[in-house]
């Protein structure tokens, strides 16, 4: 029920957002503004203010002369600091987002506005030059309708697309397209904000923003850069001086002045995921401040997310690709091969790989380095009974043993490291590893082939580059160096492993790692080839062989609707104790939901799936955060988690 306003003459209210994460307290509250603060009291600046006895942070997000609170009002504490950082469209966006998932306003903003640096705040901000106006590339002039999409930029309209670049060394990828988009933006005096899902990729992408803008002219926002350089990043977009943002996914968020442009790059990684409630996607919140904010929109991969193709195939994007058929003609053609071809060749069923992989490394060493991709780390995965098969546990905590050197196993939960192991099932104390990972498979291929340089790549011995002449390069997905030239070949290990993960992600993540690593690779025209080892016959290795991520994404945007699952539906995973999940359960009807469970999923751990047709999501949602605020106003115990279309499906 809505409670109406209560003038009081002469009366100044500030409406504040108060640093809480109680569901049933997710809302504004008023407080009174003292004639000794008023002047530096503004929407957007921090203040403190007491809230349940204690003294809070807050944030003031609207002032007035009324308040829907008829008595006596508490009082602003104190003007922690005047300078406005929550914008009006950043309030807007942190709401939408909250109410997208299910959370709390305080939740995200703390994501999406960076801690206060007092001395960063007090300094004298540099001078930032407006960005320069790079020479064009006619990077996404070559896919139909790309030209049209750059003309819509420039001409100050706001278009969106999903773009599927070619996965080839050589052309122009990911970030020359976003850097020609973000020219055509800024040439029509609007702002643009660039996501890149790590650190890493930051590093290497921010260098070339800065040659094409200017190197004071770009703005960058990432944690691991430290609070100072952060804070004042984002003090120079709330001020109008920046213009152009680079970071990692909380820079979604970034006020740049009158925005014309947000792009995602590598928009299907799982890395744009936030690690904390409410758990967003960058991907998502792009996409609900192109529709709050009027704002183009360039959603860039090598492939194709079944969450894109889905609004690819409501209209809401445009395609800005090329057919399958030319791709074949630019693109390292991949070959499959099934694990079990062995028998030829002794020295390959000793590598546990089948003999056309390894007659395929003979022929591409020769012509440049090799990349070999493998889906973990370390010495292996995990281990298990030489005589029984069954897997090793720790004697201390019963968790799963690896070896991330040889020799050495250890357990995965508490890192206990046996001196001598026995199996509880047969007595057996040897140890096998089912899966080898970058390590070992380093180690093997040094020894297979003696003179040829092996590099392994992965874990905390991440390379950025290794060298243009005949090597091995055993990486992980994601920590593929870069090679000058491009790699002569790419050679991916253990598909079945990769589409084997509990996750209906699965086939649709594989197809990124594999054609992120073909994008490291030479054109056939200069001898670049591929071969991809195990599951020949799966959906996902046929669309790779094809290069055809579309007729992938089609397929498993058909089985999620079949099984209504995310996209084509809403849902949220309710996990925890099995009491408080009933419990949160009852708390509303859920008229708009089926419901499925609960169910027991581990020791005292209990799970329940609940969906709702998209027509009635906002709906859903708002009943899922009902039954959360429901459990934080009864103070109901025990352990419980909820999610909203979370990222990962068991």
């Amino acid at each position: 029920m809505t409670v109406p306003l209560v003038e009081v003459p002469g009366r100044r209210v500030a409406r504040v957002a108060v640093d809480n994460a109680l569901p049933h307290l997710d809302r504004l509250f008023d407080y009174a503004v003292p004639e000794a603060i008023a002047e530096t009291v503004v929407p957007g600046c921090r203040v403190k203010i007491r809230f349940a006895g204690l003294v809070r942070d807050g944030w003031v997000v609207e002032l007035g002369e009324s308040s829907a609170f008829d008595g006596e009002l508490d009082r602003l504490l104190k003007v922690v600091s005047s300078e406005p950082v929550l914008t009006p469209s950043t309030n807007r966006l942190i709401r939408a987002v909250a109410d997208h998932y299910a959370g709390v306003w305080w939740d995200v903003a703390r994501l999406a506005v960076p801690p206060r640096h007092s001395t960063t705040e007090k300094a004298p901000q540099r001078e930032w030059p407006a960005p320069l106006a790079p020479e064009p590339v006619g990077v996404l002039a070559e896919y139909p309708t790309g030209d049209g999409f750059l003309a819509a930029l420039a001409d100050g309209k706001s278009p969106r697309a999903a773009w599927q670049a070619a996965p080839v060394e050589g052309r122009a990828d990911l970030v020359e397209g976003a850097i020609e988009a973000a020219a055509a933006t800024l040439a029509s005096g609007r702002g643009v904000v660039v996501v890149v899902p790590t650190i890493r990729e930051l590093d290497r992408a921010l260098p070339r923003f800065q040659a094409a803008f200017g190197a004071q002219a770009v703005a960058t926002l990432a944690a691991e850069h430290g609070r100072s350089p952060r804070y004042r990043n984002y003090l120079a977009l709330v001020r109008g001086q920046a213009r152009i943002v680079v970071g990692t996914r909380s820079a979604v968020f970034a006020p740049v002045p009158d925005p014309g442009l947000v792009v995602v790059i590598d928009e299907g990684s799982d890395l744009h995921v936030e690690l904390r409630a409410p758990y967003f996607h960058a991907r998502t919140v792009a996409i609900l401040r192109s529709s709050l904010e009027g704002t183009g929109l360039l959603l860039a991969s090598h492939g194709r997310p079944v969450d894109t193709h889905a609004l690819v195939e409501r209209e809401w994007l445009h395609e800005l690709r090329r057919p399958p058929a030319e791709l074949r003609r630019l693109c390292a053609p991949v070959r499959t091969v099934s694990e079990q071809d062995r028998e030829r060749d002794p020295t390959a069923a000793r590598l546990r790989i089948p003999s056309a992989a390894f007659r395929f490394l003979r022929a591409q060493l020769p012509v440049g380095p090799v990349l070999v991709q493998v889906p973990m780390s370390g010495h292996a995965a995990a281990l298990a009974c030489e005589r029984c098969r069954n897997l090793a546990r720790c004697p201390r905590c019963d968790s799963m043993l690896r070896a991330r050197r040889r020799d050495e196993p250890e357990c995965t939960m508490c890192g206990h490291r046996p001196v001598r192991w026995e199996c509880r099932e047969c007595h057996g104390t040897r140890l096998r590893t089912p899966l080898p990972g970058a390590q070992r498979t380093a180690e093997e291929l040094a020894r297979a082939f003696p003179g040829v340089l092996a590099i392994n790549s992965s874990q905390d011995r991440i390379r950025d580059e290794a060298p243009d002449e005949s090597a091995l390069v055993v990486a992980t997905p994601g920590a593929e160096p870069r090679v000058p030239g491009g790699y002569a070949g790419l050679l991916v290990l253990d598909a079945d492993a990769t589409l084997a993960r509990a996750d209906i992600r699965a086939p649709e993540e594989a197809m990124r790692r594999w054609l992120n690593a073909l994008a490291l690779v030479r054109p056939a025209t200069e001898g670049g080839s591929g071969l991809i080892v195990g599951a020949e016959l799966h959906p996902a290795v046929q669309a790779l062989a094809r290069l055809d991520a579309v007729a992938l994404a089609e397929r498993e945007l058909a089985d999620r609707a079949s099984a209504r699952l995310s996209p084509t539906v809403r849902t949220a995973r309710v996990t925890g104790e099995p009491e408080p999940l009933r419990a949160f359960l009852r708390n509303v009807s859920w008229d708009e939901a089926e419901v499925l469970g609960p169910t027991e999923v581990g020791p005292e751990r209990w799970a329940a799936l609940l969906r709702a047709d998209l027509r009635q999501g906002r709906a859903f949602v708002a009943q899922v955060k009902s039954a959360a605020a429901i459990r934080s106003a009864k103070k109901q115990g025990g352990v419980l988690h909820y999610q909203v279309d979370p990222e990962v499906m068991q």
